[in-house]
């Protein structure tokens, strides 16, 4: 008898933690569930006036150049989920709590499936783009001659450009449009629908002529159009420019790339010793556009010690200098902007009469 109740209570017991085994086993197969999003964190911090595996991040050879004893880096982002790997709801929720990381939909950033591969090139592209666009900013702010052009740097087979546009055309309008950058062309061609007709003017060999362009739907977005090309500046500087960063991708380092070249072409140590983060792109008119990831940006500099952070103006809607009281974070439209910041800052220890994004 004895042995038949100590049968029946376990059979009691085991009914009892059944359920329960299987709602833990649920729970934890649900949180180890793939989701639709993406988890942006910060990145590190690259100095422009630095080294990087034991690479100048910017050299210059041809003239003389002048060491900086402070820093100028340039921040990043880390994306985990969509097309970087996969994100399960755990690391989701934990991302969503923590105030220095964000999650957002897959489908915000990438509304198709995009083949990493496309998207790194094009990062690539972008963070090419981004370091001749520097050389042209600085040298014209050093008022250093420099003709910038607007120039295809490739054009995709079978797409509708084909045939009609080659490599090395420069190009002048978008439906009648004058373009300065190349960042002027996306976006004029990405004002236009699929199947619309598009006009660009181009120079080839010395020779204008008005080309009629069919867009295609743009793959990471098919409500705009693409003509398949790829823009780029085109310039013929003085100097022999190389970048010793890798794995960097998008425009967004363009504005600390600038200010390191003039650091470095300049005598007088624009950073006085100061440790100076920031980020924005730039194009040769010294224009300093926004970018994506600020929030993440910011506390990426702030953990890694700047003293001063300078930001695009035109997202200052998405953050306030006052969460960053051991880091100044300034406004910034333009390259002189941002220089007069800096001098600012490093000659007076605040940043008083500057604009700020409170």
């Amino acid at each position: 008898m004895k042995i038949k109740n100590k049968k029946k209570i376990k059979l009691d017991s085991l009914k009892r933690i059944l359920p329960t085994s299987i709602v833990i086993f649920l729970m934890i197969a649900l949180l180890l569930t793939p989701v639709p999003f993406i988890k942006i964190s910060p990145g590190p911090l690259f100095n422009t006036v630095g080294k990087e595996m034991d690479q100048d991040v910017i050299s210059i050879n041809g003239v003389k150049t002048y060491a900086s004893k402070g820093e100028l880096n340039f921040t990043t982002v880390s994306e985990t989920g969509g097309p970087f790997g996969r994100l399960v709801l755990i690391d989701a929720i934990s991302a969503w709590i923590d105030p220095t990381q964000a999650v957002v939909p897959t489908s915000d950033l990438y509304p198709e499936v995009v083949d990493p591969e496309v998207i790194k090139k094009e990062n690539e592209r972008a963070f090419s783009g981004s370091q001749t666009d520097a050389i042209a900013a600085a040298l014209r702010y050093l008022k250093i001659p420099v003709e910038v052009k607007v120039v295809v740097d490739s054009v995709v087979v079978d797409s509708p450009s084909d045939g009609k546009i080659e490599p090395g055309d420069m190009v002048i309008s978008v439906d009648k449009i004058e373009v300065k950058t190349a960042t002027d062309v996306v976006r004029l061609v990405q004002l236009r629908k699929p199947n619309e007709v598009i006009e660009l003017t181009i120079s080839r060999d010395k020779k204008v002529e008005n080309v009629l362009v069919t867009g295609t739907e743009l793959k990471s977005d098919t409500s705009k159009a693409s003509i398949g090309i790829s823009i780029g500046p085109g310039i013929d500087p003085p100097y022999d420019f190389k970048f010793g960063v890798a794995e960097v991708g998008g425009p967004s380092a363009g504005l600390m790339l600038t200010l390191g070249i003039i650091d470095e072409l300049t005598e007088n140590d624009l950073t006085a010793g100061k440790i100076i983060a920031g980020t924005g792109t730039i194009n040769y008119l010294g224009e300093v556009g926004p970018i994506g990831g600020i929030r993440q940006k910011l506390e990426g500099a702030q953990n890694s010690g700047a003293q001063l952070f300078l930001a695009p103006i035109d997202n200052c809607d998405e953050i306030s200098s006052d969460n960053y009281k051991s880091m100044p974070v300034v406004a910034v439209s333009t390259l002189d902007s941002a220089i007069k910041a800096i001098e600012t800052f490093t000659k007076t220890g605040s940043i008083k009469g500057l604009k700020t994004c409170s």
